[in-house]
């Protein structure tokens, strides 16, 4: 329970950080296969685990709630004062994490180079197309139609099927799409209790629950019957995902060199912890 809860928590820390993956972290916790399995098996006809699954998702749920709304403050401070530790921080967090990743799920296979460089090149060619995610927001928003009603549920079915794969940043796919402002105004404006804000983000979440679902099948089929091409492809995502963090774009200098090595090896202690103790 406390696993499932910690992984939750890790996956809404990463839904607040720009360019991390939610997926990635369930990855880290060792939480991956279970949830992709609950979430399918959670709407099977005969399912005799339908209630153990449904605890899972609560707990892990119950969990994000908490990293959402309990630590946006801390990161949004860790980023202010901390930008280039905070990033290094999650470099160490995922790097450390791809030895983990590779001998939980290879089950002792050989890693297929080309569904790694393909899984490589996905995240490279999103990082490569995402525009700047720095955008005032937007406070006016389209009248209410079928046609943007449909429009919001396509969004919110492509933000949900990337939080659970690992790599792959929601709000990066949303930016390469052309929505990430809508999404981020609604959510901004939530707190206005108007229709025009409370509808739209209904139909984003019915958007996102039908994008969970599929994206958990799909994983899950393609885990079972393709399970080696499917464990390299997702190492490339991990493994591209880790380097896009990497802020080379900063001034470094002997103080900023040191504390960076430093936040990035505690991000690899934290790795080393969970796998030894949660």
């Amino acid at each position: 329970m406390i696993k499932n809860i910690i992984g939750g928590i890790a996956v809404g820390i990463a839904n607040v950080i720009p360019g991390v993956s939610g997926g990635t972290m369930m990855v880290i916790l060792g939480i991956f296969d279970h949830m992709m399995s609950a979430i399918s098996g959670v709407f099977k006809v005969h399912n005799p685990d339908r209630k153990a699954e449904i605890l899972f998702l609560l707990q892990v749920l119950i969990g994000a709630a908490i990293g959402l709304v309990g630590f946006a403050k801390v990161i949004s401070f860790l980023f202010d004062y901390f930008q280039v530790q905070t990033m290094f921080w999650f470099v160490g967090l995922v790097g450390f994490s791809i030895p983990v990743f590779w001998k939980s799920e290879s089950k002792n296979e050989k890693v297929q180079w080309l569904p790694l460089a393909i899984g490589m090149a996905i995240i490279f060619l999103i990082k490569f197309l995402a525009p700047d995610a720095s955008a005032e927001i937007n406070p006016e928003f389209p009248a209410l139609s079928v046609f943007y009603c449909l429009k919001l549920i396509f969004i919110g079915m492509i933000s949900g099927a990337a939080m659970l794969l690992p790599g792959i940043s929601g709000s990066m796919v949303l930016l390469i799409i052309g929505e990430y402002y809508l999404f981020k105004s609604l959510l901004a404006n939530v707190l206005s209790f108007q229709l025009i804000v409370l509808v739209p983000l209904a139909f984003i979440g019915l958007g996102v629950l039908l994008g969970i679902i599929l994206s958990a099948k799909a994983t899950k089929f393609l885990l079972e019957k393709y399970h080696s091409t499917t464990i390299s492809l997702l190492l490339g995502l991990i493994i591209a995902s880790t380097l896009i963090l990497i802020p080379f774009e900063a001034a470094y200098d002997l103080p900023l060199i040191l504390s960076s090595c430093f936040a990035c090896l505690f991000g690899g202690c934290i790795v080393w912890l969970i796998e030894r103790f949660v």
